[in-house]
């Protein structure tokens, strides 16, 4: 079997059916032997073009383990619906079962990331500072190189600038 991550964009209108469409597509899959490692109901998105005069969708990700002919049943049950506007099929190499970055970016309030907040916070003190210290940026020779070069063209700058006053300073005696 393999790893598929699929991507719906359903009709606006029709997002109170959503929820019964994707337990429909999951009995096809459990009902083949396959497997939905995850299964997320996005919501209401602006499309990045109008898609069949449309500037909003309703979008589901789910991501499952089955064989080809499972896949065959899904697309073609995707191109009969009318209320699918576009489905992105893609086989993946492993099976993704973490909140995937849309949905923890439209879903503020999902259970998930007060799971992890609650786990930042229950952390011990020693745990934070070592993971403080993980989060900066480590000092590397290329980089101390770059601030020093930036230095010396900044210092030259300056006496490149002070020359060229001097110079005007010059020319002005000169016509004078």
């Amino acid at each position: 079997m393999r790893h598929y991550e699929l991507v719906l964009l359903v009709h606006p209108d029709q997002s109170d059916q959503v929820p019964e469409m994707i337990n429909r597509y999951q009995d096809i899959v459990k009902k083949n032997k396959g497997t939905i490692h995850r299964s997320e109901n996005i919501g209401r998105l602006q499309l990045a073009y109008t898609i069949e005069n449309m500037h909003k969708a309703h979008y589901v990700i789910m991501n499952i383990e089955c064989d080809d002919k499972v896949i065959n049943e899904l697309e073609s049950s995707f191109k009969f619906n009318d209320s699918i506007i576009r489905h992105l099929l893609v086989k993946t190499n492993k099976a993704e079962t973490e909140p995937s970055k849309l949905f923890l970016s439209n879903n503020k309030d999902s259970d998930y990331q007060k799971k992890e907040t609650v786990k930042k916070i229950n952390k011990k003190p020693e745990e934070k500072k070592n993971e403080d210290v993980v989060d900066q940026p480590l000092e590397t020779k290329e980089s101390k190189e770059a601030d020093e070069n930036q230095n010396e063209s900044s210092e030259n700058g300056e006496d490149e600038n002070i020359k060229e006053e001097k110079v005007e300073e010059a020319d002005e005696k000169s016509k004078e």
